[in-house]
């Protein structure tokens, strides 16, 4: 699908929208399902939006501690760029849709409080927005055409859809970065969220800069630096998230074999597809089936490669059994599920209605790319899980 394909398809929806007069920003499902896929495969769509996403975005992330913050403020921030591209598509007889004062609440606790004031201007003069001398107000003097409106709000639209996607990075890559321009280098330069993901793990260097001590028996970060000296803080473990394709690289090793499994550990895809729960790479955090390949890698680095014993399966399990996704209503037999929320714990379908409500909500609804893993996810769900057991001991 082209940009201008992409530009039918939101200006259809926006016909509704003006139809109804409807000047709230694009809830589409398929709308926003369409644009999500593409900008994830081809980041450079923002350039032929021409909406300066990646610069505004850095822009907003300078000095930010909290990343993940920081990108749920400009998720905000470019909600309200684009709802103010509406107001002026929609009504453009509306003249106080042509001022906006920058001591209004919305100026001050959306855009402000996302973006620095140069910023703010440079996303504004796309609505032809300019600010007057005495600073108090932007305005404008002449309305832009109806399908640059339309167009800057559609790049409004992906912009938002960017920041979603970068705090999924950051929320799922097993790293929270210091450094914002490390993640939108990286997601610049590869296509699709689990390439952008990989190679930002890569990112944690083998030497640590610091270990911090005395943390809590449940788990352990490390605190390392990235080859051009920018600090980056990395948990060894996010959520539920499996471990795909290699295993993690961490710089402290823990025992496995003879004590009960840590919460960090997760199980690595090969224990649900092969339905076997019997390694454990303690320096990973992960466990295996008995014939998993990833072992073979990791024993080539030296890892220390335990069977687990009853009671490690046990715990494990248990472990596995509360993370465990529930299929959501929207999810019929057959499909295949293409969004999870790790909060709600539930898998749906691509034109969910709920995985809006969690992003609404905050939460951290994130997209499953590929059908292998697609596959995966509804596998783990329904798999009864007491077949991990074997020849583990009976439960009371």
């Amino acid at each position: 699908m082209s940009a201008e394909s992409l530009l039918a398809h939101y200006h259809s929806w926006l016909l509704s929208a003006s139809a109804a007069e409807a000047l709230t920003p694009c809830a589409d499902p398929g709308t926003t399902a369409q644009v999500r896929q593409r900008i994830l495969e081809e980041p450079d769509l923002h350039d032929l939006l021409q909406n300066d996403a990646f610069h505004l975005i850095f822009r907003g992330l300078q000095g930010k501690a909290d990343l993940l913050l920081a990108l749920q403020h400009l998720a905000r921030a470019f909600q309200t760029l684009e709802q103010a591209a509406l107001g002026l598509y929609i009504t453009p007889w509306r003249t106080e849709l042509h001022t906006i004062k920058t001591y209004s609440g919305r100026y001050v606790h959306t855009l402000e409080a996302a973006l620095p004031q140069d910023a703010i201007f440079q996303a504004l003069a796309r609505l032809h927005y300019m600010p007057e001398a005495d600073g108090t107000s932007l305005k404008i003097r002449v309305l832009p055409e109806p399908r640059a409106l339309a167009v800057a709000a559609l790049g409004f639209l992906a912009a938002h859809i960017e920041c979603n996607i970068l705090a999924d990075l950051v929320s799922c890559s097993g790293s929270t970065l210091r450094n914002g321009a490390d993640l939108i280098q990286e997601r610049r330069s590869w296509r699709g969220e689990d390439a952008c993901m990989e190679r930002l793990q890569k990112l944690v260097v083998s030497e640590p800069r610091l270990v911090p001590a005395a943390r809590s028996p449940v788990t352990v970060d490390v605190v390392t630096a990235t080859s051009n000296g920018e600090v980056l803080y990395q948990s060894q473990f996010c959520g539920d998230r499996p471990v795909n394709g290699g295993c993690k690289m961490v710089t402290e090793h823990h025992g496995c074999h003879g004590q009960v499994p840590r919460v960090d550990f997760v199980m690595h895809d090969c224990v649900f597809s092969e339905q076997s729960l019997q390694q454990c790479c303690a320096p990973c955090c992960a466990f295996h089936s008995s014939s998993c390949s990833e072992v073979k890698v990791c024993r080539d680095k030296g890892h220390r490669i335990t069977q687990m014993t009853s009671s490690e399966k046990t715990q494990a399990v248990m472990e596995e059994q509360r993370r465990k996704h529930q299929l959501h209503s929207c999810l019929q037999p057959g499909q295949l599920p293409h969004y999870r929320c790790s909060q709600c714990r539930q898998l749906h379908y691509i034109n969910c209605k709920g995985v809006l409500q969690c992003r609404r909500q905050g939460h951290n609804a994130t997209m499953i790319m590929l059908e292998r893993k697609q596959r995966l996810w509804l596998q783990r769900s329904l798999m009864d899980l007491t077949l991990l057991y074997r020849d583990a001991p009976a439960q009371p």
